[in-house]
């Protein structure tokens, strides 16, 4: 019993890791993919700047399928 108790909050700690890993990995995605969107506009010198747009939106849906991806996974 004593050893379920000792695992616990190694537990919490490792989903905490997990979790906020996985966070930084999507802010990583989305602000990748927003910059070269960015970065495709100053090159072209649009005045919309709709490859900004584009790969922002892009990006958060990846960002989702990844994060729902990555925590229907088992571990």
């Amino acid at each position: 019993m004593k050893r379920k108790q000792k695992n616990k909050p190694k537990n919490k700690f490792d989903d905490f890791v997990r979790y906020s890993s996985l966070g930084f990995e999507m802010m990583a995605i989305i602000g990748g993919f927003t910059f070269l969107g960015y970065k495709i506009d100053q090159w072209m010198k649009n005045d919309f700047k709709g490859f900004t747009l584009g790969f922002a939106i892009f990006s958060v849906i990846a960002a989702i399928i990844y994060g729902t991806r990555s925590l229907l996974k088992k571990k």
